[in-house]
């Protein structure tokens, strides 16, 4: 299964663009939302209630899994934009473990690795260095300023130390992006058999298994509509922002159309083809188990008549 192959399919199914086009506009509605109420707050209180929000969309995304399953099953007349849409909250209980261990799993390979590099660096790093930095960090900190020529110094008397902190974040970054192909199918898993926990994450770690590249290539080949709609929503945004003087609006506008701009110009297919490819993987998948039992029924028949 190739991505044109992928594409073609969702183009086929995609009969009725504009019902997953809602859900995925009614979810960032929601998200727009639940950031601008997180800065109204300051202090403590603000802390807690961003925090709340912020667990609560977790699962928000949730609704377009939904939806976008139905749609690929040729079930699109059963998609209901303001149901599929709080799906994410009304089965909150239900999907947040599941959707937490993913976050953590990724999040805790990133930060072991981090620790690990770190620790190789203070092994590296020279008392002058390593007093360089501390410089380095103490003027960020106090925002003090030194000379120019100063910093230069500092710069290039730490500059392998930055070497090996950029390399420490591609590799960190390419492990993030690795872990979210192996583990990325758990939420259609979720959804369709109702497998929960780490049974979710082995289930789409088994599917995945040979089929990474191509999910990365499939993911990729929309970089440029990402990048598009981003320029564009950005355009937009520092335009509302020129004229609106309410923190609170513009952050919600803005978040509006960000994904208004997203769905419009590669939400909608993306997802679609995400739940293509997910569902081909599945069939196949049915398919060779189906034959592997198949083969075990027959080979125990002739052990029987030997």
């Amino acid at each position: 299964m190739n991505i044109y192959d992928i594409k073609n399919k969702a183009n086929e199914v995609l009969r009725q663009p504009n019902q997953l086009f809602k859900v995925i506009l009614y979810v960032g509605i929601i998200q727009a939302l639940f950031s601008a109420l997180s800065g109204l707050f300051d202090g403590i209180l603000g802390s807690i209630i961003s925090l709340i929000l912020s667990i609560l969309t977790v699962t928000l995304g949730h609704g377009i899994i939904v939806a976008s399953l139905k749609v690929v099953n040729n079930n699109g007349n059963l998609v209901d934009e303001k149901e599929d849409s709080l799906v994410g909250i009304k089965r909150f209980g239900q999907l947040f473990p599941t959707y937490f261990l993913y976050r953590v799993v990724v999040a805790l390979a990133g930060i072991v690795v981090g620790v690990i590099g770190m620790l190789l660096m203070y092994t590296m790093i020279t008392d002058a260095q390593f007093s360089n930095l501390s410089q380095l960090v103490l003027m960020y900190v106090n925002k003090s300023t030194i000379s120019q020529d100063e910093i230069v110094n500092i710069v290039a008397s730490l500059s392998n130390v930055f070497s090996f902190v950029f390399i420490l974040v591609i590799i960190i970054s390419i492990l993030s992006v690795y872990l979210s192909l192996k583990f990325g199918l758990f939420n259609y898993i979720l959804q369709k058999y109702n497998y929960t926990g780490l049974t979710a994450l082995k289930e789409s770690s088994r599917l995945m298994k040979g089929n990474k590249w191509t999910l990365f290539k499939l993911e990729f080949s929309f970089f440029g509509w990402m990048i598009l709609a981003g320029l564009v929503s950005g355009v937009v945004a520092m335009f509302v922002e020129t004229i609106m003087p309410i923190p609170f609006l513009v952050t919600f506008i803005t978040g509006v159309v960000s994904t208004f701009f997203s769905a419009y110009f590669y939400d909608v297919k993306l997802n679609t083809c995400l739940a293509v490819f997910y569902e081909e993987l599945d069939y196949a998948d049915k398919i060779v188990l189906s034959y592997s039992w198949r083969d075990v029924y027959d080979d125990w028949k002739l052990c029987r008549k030997d």
